[in-house]
Order: structure tokens, then C-alpha cells, then sequence
């Protein structure tokens, strides 16, 4: 049989050495997954905890309304028109109004009383006249009856006159009082007296 040459081996040769940098990667390759896992659970709690994010509005319906507007061409403003301010009267025009119709009003109210002043007057006139008529029939009675009522409506005219006119009135008044009297005691001349009385009325009325 071939005979084997065996050749004496010597010590073996060690294996070859990996780089330290892979040594490095491999070394820290745990802590690496590890922390990567971490950051990642992390997120995704904070996802599932924080409530969804509320989605803006776009601004694109403002920006168009903005431009909207922006193209529109301003309408043109009519200027403020000033108020004609209301007409005010004179200070004076006012206070002498009233003066002029407080004065017609007063004069007014002295013509009517003039008025009521004459038409007592002429009846007093009338009712003298009727004693002169009643006198002459010789009926006192009836003369003492009317004079009464021509001394009431001297009283009424009285109340109605001026005051230039009460100084007559009151006169006729006196003697309407003095042949009242005189009737029954001396009725001579006493038609002659009250005739002239009336004549002295209706001259009043006439200056009246």
C-alpha cells in the first residue's frame, strides 16, 4: 500500500480578527432595538391619549370673499346735505303777539260790557216810562211796580259799566229810591221828575 507522507503540522495558525467597528455595532446593537422600541411605544401612546386634532378651516372662502370685495368698485358716498335749521321767530315777535291779542281780548271784554251797560240802561229808560203811563192812570200800585224794576235794571247796568258811568247810574238809582218814597206822600211834579230822569238815561246810553 502507497505509503502516506506525513508531514509533521505545526501550531495552528489563530483566525483573523473582525474590525472594531463592527465590533462597536454589535456591542451596541441591543441598546440601539432597544431604545428604537421605546421611542416608539411612546408615540404611539401619546397618540392614542391626546384627542384628535381639530381639522382648520381652510381660508380659501375668505380669501375669495376678500377678493370678492376687493374687485367690487366702491359705490360712490353722496356727501352729508346740511339741515336747513328750523326758522326761529325774533325774541321780540313773539311777546308782542301776545301783548296785541291780550289787548283785543281786554277790549273786547270792555265793548261787551258797554253793551250789557246800554241795554239796562234802556230798559230802565222802558220801565220808567210805563210808571209815567201808570202815574197818569193814577195807579200806584203799578207805578211802584215798574219803578222797582227800573231800579233793578239800573243795578244790573251799574255792575256792567265803566267807571266813568257809575257815578250817573248810581244817581238815577238814588232818585228811582226818592220817588218810591214820595209816591204816597207828595206824588205831584213826580211825573215831571221822572220823565227828565229819563232823558238823563238815554243821554248816558247815547255818550256811551
Amino acid at each position: 500500500m502507497p505509503e502516506t507522507n506525513l508531514t509533521p503540522e505545526g501550531p495552528a495558525a489563530p483566525p483573523p480578527t473582525a474590525p472594531r467597528w463592527r465590533t462597536l455595532v454589535a456591542a451596541t446593537l441591543p441598546y440601539i432595538a432597544t431604545a428604537a422600541v421605546a421611542v416608539l411605544c411612546s408615540m404611539m401612546i401619546q397618540a392614542a391619549i391626546a384627542p384628535p386634532a381639530t381639522i382648520a378651516p381652510t381660508a380659501a372662502p375668505a380669501a375669495a370673499a376678500t377678493t370678492a370685495v376687493a374687485d367690487t368698485p366702491p359705490s360712490p358716498t353722496a356727501p352729508p346735505q346740511a339741515t336747513p335749521a328750523p326758522a326761529t321767530p325774533a325774541p321780540s315777535a313773539l311777546p308782542a303777539d301776545e301783548s296785541i291779542l291780550r289787548l283785543q281780548v281786554l277790549d273786547l271784554e270792555a265793548a261787551d260790557r258797554r253793551l250789557w251797560s246800554a241795554i239796562y240802561l234802556l230798559r230802565a229808560a222802558s220801565q220808567i216810562d210805563d210808571s209815567v203811563v201808570a202815574l197818569q192812570a193814577n195807579d200806584l200800585d203799578e207805578v211802584d211796580r215798574t219803578l222797582l224794576n227800573a231800579r233793578r235794571s239800573l243795578d244790573r247796568a251799574y255792575a256792567f259799566s265803566a267807571e266813568q258811568a257809575k257815578g250817573p247810574i248810581d244817581t238815577f238809582r238814588l232818585q228811582i229810591s226818592q220817588a218810591r218814597d214820595s209816591l204816597r206822600v207828595r206824588p205831584e211834579g213826580l211825573d215831571r221828575r221822572l220823565r227828565q230822569m229819563r232823558q238823563l238815561i238815554l243821554s248816558l246810553v247815547d255818550e256811551g
